[in-house]
């Protein structure tokens, strides 16, 4: 997958630091693109495979009305668009995309921004390896499965971003990880091979990166303002990844997830839109 007609539409997924760097390189090209929409908002983790039109969010978050033009062929990232077909899928989320089974040694080639700069010909930076791996296999670059990866930079930029985005101090982030790890480990059941968060009242506020940052596979349940209860589970091996699927595709649950990248998810109650699993990744 090389090379790039230059009237070529993007059409991006819901915001995360690998989307925020995958916006940021295709303007830098001069290319064309617009957010995936649901009712004219941008969408969300949970509705960016359900989209119904596109939007252009500028910097004061406001969206406007776009329009995907019909026959200029388009690239979708991490979405999509009801009713229309793309040119290129840039994903790793979803059975068939090129990056789904991908391993962490080749986390660049999985990667959704890697697929991008491959699709564009240009060589990765290294924040961007960071971001890339921290967004394709985030337990496995922390470990130091991804070549190239500094572990202690991963942390750094990840605790940075949080910090950002949630109004938190960098080094309350940092000890809020490091915390959150030192608990997984102490919450490990080795009959179990899990460490299990099943109260949603009791969750630390950075469970699932201290738990990528220690190493261990979690279960986790989290109450959403919508009062409906999301279990997942992240860091595990494919056949632990499998087994949770199986278990709650077996209760008759909707399951999503990638046992090659480690996680998967349900919802306990409530009709939910097929869900972004980048938003909902291993880490």
């Amino acid at each position: 997958m090389t090379g790039i007609d230059r009237d070529w539409h993007f059409v991006l997924g819901a915001q995360d630091p690998e989307m925020r760097e995958i916006q940021r390189v295709i303007d830098s090209e001069h290319l064309a693109w617009a957010h995936a929409a649901r009712g004219g908002r941008r969408c969300s983790a949970r509705s960016a495979y359900a989209a119904d039109g596109v939007v252009r969010v500028g910097p004061d978050q406001v969206p406007r009305p776009a329009v995907l033009p019909p026959r200029a062929p388009a690239v979708f990232v991490e979405c999509t668009v009801l009713g229309a077909e793309p040119a290129v899928r840039v994903d790793h989320h979803n059975p068939g995309d090129p990056g789904y089974e991908v391993e962490p040694e080749r986390f660049m080639e999985g990667s959704s921004l890697g697929q991008l700069l491959r699709l564009l010909e240009r060589e990765p930076t290294e924040t961007q390896r960071l971001l890339a791996a921290g967004d394709h296999c985030l337990t496995a670059a922390y470990q130091g499965r991804c070549p190239g990866v500094d572990p202690g930079e991963l942390l750094f930029l990840r605790a940075s971003w949080k910090a950002k985005v949630m109004g938190r101090t960098l080094s309350d982030v940092v000890e809020g990880i490091l915390d959150a790890a030192k608990r997984v480990k102490a919450h490990h059941d080795s009959e179990l091979g899990e460490s299990r968060f099943l109260d949603p009242t009791e969750i630390p506020l950075d469970l699932a990166e201290g738990a990528a940052y220690a190493g261990l596979p979690i279960r986790y349940r989290e109450l959403l303002p919508e009062g409906v209860l999301k279990e997942m589970y992240k860091g595990g091996t494919p056949a632990e990844v499998e087994r949770f699927m199986a278990e709650h595709e077996a209760a008759g649950r909707h399951v999503y997830g990638n046992p090659y990248r480690g996680y998967a998810g349900t919802y306990w109650g409530g009709r939910r839109m097929p869900a972004v699993a980048g938003r909902e990744v291993d880490g």
